[in-house]
């Protein structure tokens, strides 16, 4: 490595998110507890490199819920960044995420609807054109996740 390589490139660890990998998993995701809230894929805690630096494991908690690969790249610098506009949209996001999660839960074990009238109920002013058959599919998986982790959880 060259002199000015060791003056600017700053030492890198292996990815506390996807723990070098470059993707996060299944396991990844339960020992983060984000079930509900991350799919397997590319880290975008270490952009799917499976290095940080220790400023970035400073900078922003390793299970923040927003920074995920849905973001634009500008997004997640100002989020690193700390900026305050995008920590609230972070704060609302999470919020938003949340509160989906409580009123399915919600529907399910205190309205006793079941899933397929569950999926009815949000997708009742979409139209066919609005929500593919896989989009609706994966909407579907969802719901039935969120169900099975409650369930699991509880019992």
């Amino acid at each position: 490595m060259n002199l000015i390589n060791k003056l600017f490139n700053k030492p890198k660890v292996d990815c506390p998110r996807c723990l070098g990998k470059g993707n996060v998993d299944w396991d990844d995701i339960k020992r983060l507890g984000q079930e509900l809230k991350w799919l397997p894929g590319e880290c975008a805690y270490c952009n799917a490199t499976g290095k940080v630096t220790s400023e970035m494991l400073s900078k922003i908690s390793v299970d923040n819920m927003y920074l995920t690969t849905d973001i634009t790249q500008d997004e997640r610098q100002k989020l690193i960044n700390n900026d305050s506009d995008a920590l609230e949209r972070a704060a609302y996001y999470e919020m938003e995420v949340n509160g989906f999660i409580k009123q399915v839960e919600y529907l399910y074990f205190n309205a006793n609807l079941n899933l397929g009238t569950i999926v009815e109920f949000y997708l009742i002013n979409k139209t066919e054109l609005e929500i593919s058959p896989s989009e609706k599919e994966k909407f579907i998986d969802y719901i039935e996740r969120i169900i099975e982790h409650k369930k699991t959880k509880y019992n």
